[in-house]
């Protein structure tokens, strides 16, 4: 045995290409890929020992022997050769560990090995084409129009496909200074204030230009009732109100005003007062990097004492596909860039972010590497204590040499060290190899599978009718013709069994407000415990941690009451579907399409209904009611009556009957029928005008039989290209 691992060791290198499904760099990081590179014939049995080398295979659910070592290892080489691990931090871990095992070998190797980089943006830009010329061949062989029309929406809903991506960071951390050099122009201002006092989207647009939209009546009125917990902040907005015409932008619909983006710092830098008005700003941008619908959200922050705009930023990061945050690389982690990146993890569907660190000209790439490590184990742990399990990635940038290199104040090989091309890199790379793209991918690829499978039928029937008329076979062509009719007439039979089936589902919303008061019950407890601690360390209370304490609780209890009414409604839709589709075999495929979709459309519409303004309120509340200094019983009282009135509120066994899921699901189904209707209502017309034409002496059926073999051919090559897309 020991002669047959030396063996495989030795000729190890020579099979590193062998084409396997390598795993996704986000599993593993690249200490742990290290590791098991490091892996050789003397050390083997020593690796095989620890449990902390079993916890790594059973991430990528591999066994802990020989075979399951060496698949590893090329996966790892694959994911080093494919781009997906930087080259320089592979062979920093690999060094780490050769005081403890001889991995010369692997170091040398990954050493003189030449990275090919994989350009996903191009890769995802090119399986999209692929896909869109394989539509525009089925357009051309279809029957008639409305296949055509069906075909040209699959096309335009995959171009619709967008990206959000929020930028944060706290001030002085060089966020509008990295913006600018996103957008190749100093637009925003750069100063040691908060400069972005509004959420700004920036998205492509052929001109450029900016748009402002206002605060509404309603929504003003709101930001003047929770100014009243702030004294400093309730005293600005009444010198605002003397100050400024408010009727002029405060109306009852949204105003909006279209600006120069020259313009722009009059409205979005905090140092001016009408930015308190504006709820949001738009910039339009004929960037390349925005193409294919990617928007930057730039936020005012979590700790926007405007508490509107904090809502306003939570919306918009329950949206996001991805987070970047910014850091100062002098300042590194401060506890503010924790606690922000806590409350997005708590308030986001992200499990992944990058951390920036601006201003890197400032430090030698020695001190960045201590900065950059520092920084990832603090925040590790600290995540890790809180459950909170992500993937942190990072780059170093400097925004200033980009900036003075598009002034032309400085070189190419400037721009070239400011990071900035690296990070667009980056980023293409995240966005269109992450799962959102995957699933749209698929999606794309099964509808045209099955469009390609209803015309394939539909040519070899005409082939069968044509056949059986030759061999004067019509008897069985009519029956045939017949047995389409009465299918279609019983369509409408189905979609009424389907219909009452739905009904008979009983919302599975019930108790859910009683579960609500027990997570309330449950915050007020911890709440009076941890206060009842400060009390007797005669500590002062600590109010971020209580505001942490509120967060977790609430997060993690309406996490736990949301998952359970999801699980519920969820499997009672798969049994209804499961169900229909054994029933209604012919239905099977068109259920299938878009199933997926539609259910993440349902958990997103769950994981919203819980009110981010009502959660900001009640810790404003609790906030206000601890600073009152009153004893610990009354503090108790007022804590469960401020905590049950709101908690009360919430209403959510409404709101959720209010999304009415089993309805959702109705229409889902009910769409599908529709489009299964029309296609058979467009074969049976396809079928009758065939039978006119082979009834009619004039026609030539040799011809017709023989374009339609060729046809047939060509949907059959079609579906080979579609089954081998990527």
């Amino acid at each position: 045995m020991k002669d047959l691992l030396q063996k495989i060791w030795k000729n190890k290198l020579q099979f590193l290409d062998f084409n396997l499904n390598f795993t996704d760099k986000n599993i593993l990081d690249v200490s742990e890929l290290a590791i098991i590179l490091s892996i050789n014939q003397e050390n083997y049995e020593r690796y095989f020992l620890l449990n902390e080398f079993k916890i790594i295979f059973e991430k990528i659910n591999l066994r802990v022997d020989i075979f399951g070592a060496q698949k590893a290892q090329i996966c790892a080489i694959n994911l080093f050769k494919s781009g997906l691990v930087k080259k320089q931090e592979l062979l920093d871990a690999l060094q780490i560990l050769q005081k403890i095992s001889n991995n010369y070998e692997i170091f040398n190797f990954i050493e003189k090995t030449e990275i090919k980089i994989i350009d996903k943006k191009e890769l995802f830009l090119k399986n999209c084409n692929q896909l869109d010329v394989i539509a525009l061949e089925l357009c051309k062989l279809s029957f008639d129009e409305n296949a055509k029309i069906r075909l040209h929406k699959k096309i335009d809903k995959f171009k619709k496909l967008d990206f959000n991506i929020a930028v944060t960071g706290i001030m002085n951390s060089g966020k509008s200074s990295f913006l600018n050099a996103l957008l190749k122009q100093e637009f925003l201002g750069v100063s040691n204030i908060p400069e972005t006092a509004n959420l700004t989207v920036i998205s492509y647009g052929a001109n450029k230009e900016a748009m402002i939209y206002f605060w509404n009546k309603n929504e003003w009125q709101n930001i003047l009732k929770t100014s009243s917990f702030n004294k400093k902040l309730k005293a600005f907005f009444d010198r605002l109100v003397l100050e400024i015409d408010i009727n002029k932008y405060i109306k009852d619909e949204t105003l909006s005003q279209k600006i120069n983006l020259e313009d722009l710092k009059k409205f979005s830098s905090a140092k001016n007062n009408i930015s308190a008005l504006i709820k949001k700003i738009e910039i339009k941008s004929d960037l390349e990097f925005l193409k294919n619908n990617i928007s930057i959200v730039d936020t005012p922050g979590l700790d926007d004492v405007v508490i509107q705009r904090e809502i306003l930023t939570n919306e918009y990061l329950k949206e996001s596909d991805f987070l970047i945050h910014l850091m100062n690389a002098s300042q590194a982690l401060t506890q503010k860039d924790i606690d922000f990146l806590t409350h997005c993890l708590l308030n986001s569907r992200l499990s992944k972010f990058l951390i920036i660190l601006t201003k890197a000209d400032l430090l030698r790439k020695q001190e960045l590497n201590e900065v950059e490590n520092y920084i990832k184990k603090i925040l590790t742990n600290k995540l890790k204590d809180k459950n909170l399990v992500t993937k942190i990635d990072f780059l170093s940038i400097s925004a200033k040499m980009a900036n003075d290199f598009y002034k032309n104040l400085v070189s190419k090989e400037s721009f070239q060290k400011s990071g900035m091309q690296e990070f667009e890199n980056y980023l293409f790379n995240e966005l269109y190899s992450g799962k959102k793209s995957k699933i749209a991918l698929e999606s794309y690829k099964k509808e045209l599978l099955l469009e390609l499978d209803h015309l394939l039928k539909e040519y070899e029937l005409q082939n069968k009718f044509i056949q059986e008329k030759e061999q004067n076979l019509d008897e069985q062509s009519k029956q045939f013709l017949l047995e389409m009719q009465n299918k279609r007439k019983s369509l409408q039979e189905t979609k009424e069994e389907i219909l009452n089936s739905i009904l008979e589902l009983k919302n599975l919303e019930n108790g859910v407000d009683n579960l609500v008061l027990l997570l309330a019950k449950k915050l007020k407890d911890r709440l009076v415990d941890e206060l009842k601690y400060f009390k007797n360390k005669s500590q002062k209370v600590d109010m971020q941690r209580i505001l942490m304490i509120i967060d977790t609780t609430i997060k993690d209890g309406v996490s736990d009451i949301l998952r359970e009414v999801k699980f519920k409604n969820m499997k009672k839709i798969e049994e209804l579907k499961l169900h229909l589709s054994l029933k209604y075999d012919f239905l099977k495929e068109n259920f299938n399409d878009d199933f997926e979709n539609f259910k993440d459309k349902i958990s997103k519409d769950i994981e919203n209904i819980f009110n981010d303004e009502k959660i900001i309120f009640l810790k404003l509340e609790i906030e206000n009611i601890i600073n009152q200094n009153i004893n610990l019983f009354d503090l108790e009282i007022k804590l469960t009556q401020t905590i049950n009135a709101i908690f009360k509120n919430f209403n959510l066994e409404n709101i959720l009957q209010s999304l009415d899921i089993n309805g959702a699901f109705f229409h889902f189904l009910d769409k599908k029928l529709q489009n299964y209707e029309e296609i058979q209502k467009e074969k049976l017309k396809n079928i009758e005008d065939l039978m006119c034409k082979i009834n009619d002496k004039n026609t030539n059926i040799l011809t017709s039989f023989e374009n339609n073999l060729e046809n047939i051919a060509k949907l059959q090559q079609l579906k080979m290209d579609l089954l081998h897309a990527n």
